[in-house]
């Protein structure tokens, strides 16, 4: 059963909807940012996810190959959420952002 989870970054101008289950399945990451960042996130289709405020905000990160979309609020320098390389259908949530 798919329930709303609210998140947001820590300043708060960055707010977002997600739609998944109440128990949430964590992943933990080994490429080498998420290694340096220590993310653990969960995974929704992009349909569950929606970006409440703060599109004004978000900056994004690239590397490598480009493919996968890092963005973080520009005030609080907060990752609240991405986009994989591995499947651009998905945004990760940060579980520590909700």
């Amino acid at each position: 059963m798919l329930v709303k989870h609210f998140g947001g970054c820590l300043c708060g101008l960055v707010k977002f909807e997600v739609e998944a289950p109440a128990n949430l399945s964590v992943i933990r990451c080994n490429c080498s940012i998420c290694c340096k960042k220590q993310n653990d996130y969960f995974i929704v289709s992009k349909d569950k996810f929606i970006l409440l405020t703060g599109s004004d905000q978000l900056t994004t990160y690239t590397f490598c190959t480009h493919t996968a979309k890092h963005m973080f609020c520009r005030q609080c320098g907060v990752q609240s959420f991405f986009q994989p390389r591995n499947n651009p259908d998905v945004y990760g949530i940060m579980p520590h952002c909700i």
